[in-house]
């Protein structure tokens, strides 16, 4: 299925009407978390802000582990938007998606942006005694 129809598919199952704009993108509000869509070419961006990443380096090395082979990002990648001060999560699809997987890797994606929302969101002292215990079932690759 096409990236614009399982958009339509989402929209329609969540019971609004999606604006895509010529340009291939648009965006979501799921709750207070925003995630933005990008069509581009035969790929799917999934991105979300995180938060501000001014004078939060000590999260980096954190961050930059969380996100080795997206184990603890939902096979997501975390990263750093400098223009805009921010921390980022993004999945990139590619292929071809039924409906339910497709909303199934949104859910695990929206899953991800909260849990590392909300572990920004503390005291460097609190969030480094918090390792990331965030898991997705069966859906972790496994060495």
């Amino acid at each position: 299925m096409e990236y614009t129809s399982l958009l339509r598919e989402l929209s329609s199952t969540l019971g609004f009407d999606l604006a895509i704009s010529d340009s291939g993108t648009c965006g979501i509000i799921f709750d207070e978390d925003e995630v933005m869509f990008e069509i581009n070419e035969k790929r799917l961006f999934i991105i979300a802000d995180l938060g501000s990443c001014n004078g939060r380096e000590d999260a980096c090395m954190s961050l930059l582990k969380a996100s080795n082979l997206g184990l603890e990002t939902g096979f997501s990648c975390l990263g750093i938007d400098d223009a805009r001060d921010q921390f980022t999560l993004c999945r990139i699809l590619e292929g071809d998606l039924s409906y339910p997987d497709f909303e199934k890797l949104l859910a695990i994606f929206v899953e991800a942006v909260r849990y590392w929302k909300k572990w920004l969101s503390l005291p460097p002292s609190d969030a480094y005694k918090e390792t990331p215990a965030i898991t997705f079932g069966d859906n972790v690759l496994r060495i």
